[in-house]
């Protein structure tokens, strides 16, 4: 549009409209342009005061507050592509439908619940495996499903001291249940704490639900057992052979933080690995894992890892991450995390 349209157009709007509202007008599109996470939480208030006068105000702000809540620190920390329009109904019953063709996610509630934040926790747990991967819901336990989608709901809403106590409540009566998922939620929380249930955890989960979708093997849930305890001791150091050869999972972790390993030139790390592949011939998986000034070593160990599996005649993928979170007992501090994906020939 050239500068002489585009001033007869204001001009138009000026004299139909008024300066006053003309003026409002131009005011909110600029902060919509701007500043549109903090535009988006106007608007959510605006829907939650007028949730009073008509029960429609209050599906629309929780639909907009759950889907603030999604786009920004749950797509950052699970890296997800594309999120789908989150849609709230109220119905006797509360289920979950993703309409992958209309790209929508509609999440029903039951009506009633007057706590705002309790129908904001009920919402992302409820929306959370379908965000992730539906597939996971028909694959794996449906309690440890649901567990590990509150164990992520109550991160998201840290700030939403009412929505954490609401799911810490479902928690706690999921727990009452069985010993085995206290257990489990209390590993995932340490694990949690480096980041190794996003970096590790799910995306493995995900994959493996993806391929076994939709038949249901009670095994599976073993094995994912198995691997949250074996997360957990990597985590707290504890294990001396971090390895998994199941049905469906085979992994390896190495982490790189003893000195003496590293002033051998990474050889006995790299002795390690190539054990691990003869005691387990179809590991596909291998995880390289680092703190602080030791990501130095572990970027040249992967160097290593990269001509040896070469020459070994196989074929792979590796990905690197670097982020900031916990280590053990340290505060805040660089993390690394290498995933090396091995396509045997």
């Amino acid at each position: 549009m050239f500068p002489t349209e585009f001033l007869e157009l204001w001009k138009n709007i000026w004299s139909f409209l008024g300066p006053l509202t003309t003026t409002i007008l131009i005011t909110i599109l600029i902060l919509y342009l701007w500043y549109p996470e903090k535009f988006e939480k106007i608007i959510i208030h605006v829907n939650w005061a007028l949730s009073h006068i008509n029960k429609r105000f209050e599906r629309e702000a929780i639909s907009r507050e759950v889907a603030s809540i999604v786009s920004t620190a749950f797509v950052k920390e699970y890296r997800l592509e594309r999120v789908p329009r989150i849609v709230i109904e109220w119905g006797e019953v509360e289920d979950v439908l993703l309409d992958l063709k209309k790209n929508m996610l509609f999440i029903v509630l039951k009506e009633g619940r007057a706590n705002r934040y309790e129908n904001i926790a009920r919402a992302l747990m409820k929306a959370i495996p379908e965000l992730l991967a539906p597939e996971m819901k028909a694959v794996y336990d449906p309690k440890f499903v649901n567990c590990l989608s509150a164990h992520i709901a109550r991160n998201l809403v840290k700030d939403y001291q009412p929505a954490v106590i609401a799911i810490n409540e479902y928690i706690a009566s999921e727990l009452e249940k069985t010993e085995k998922l206290r257990e489990i939620i209390s590993m995932l929380i340490e694990v949690d704490e480096q980041s190794l249930l996003s970096r590790i955890l799910i995306p493995e989960l995900i994959e493996s639900a993806r391929l076994r979708y939709p038949y249901r093997d009670p095994r599976i849930d073993v094995e994912v057992e198995d691997l949250i305890k074996t997360l957990h001791s990597v985590v707290k150091g504890e294990l001396a052979k971090p390895l998994i050869c199941g049905k469906y999972f085979k992994l390896l972790f190495v982490r790189v933080a003893r000195p003496e390993k590293i002033e051998a030139e990474l050889e006995p790390h790299v002795k390690f690995i190539k054990s691990s592949l003869q005691e387990c011939p179809l590991l596909n998986t291998i995880y390289i894992l680092a703190a602080g000034k030791n990501i130095i070593a572990a970027k040249a160990l992967l160097m290593r890892l990269r001509n040896e599996i070469r020459g070994m005649g196989m074929e792979f993928k590796d990905e690197e991450y670097e982020y900031t979170g916990r280590y053990r007992e340290a505060s805040l501090m660089k993390l690394y995390v290498c995933r090396i994906k091995i396509r045997k020939s």
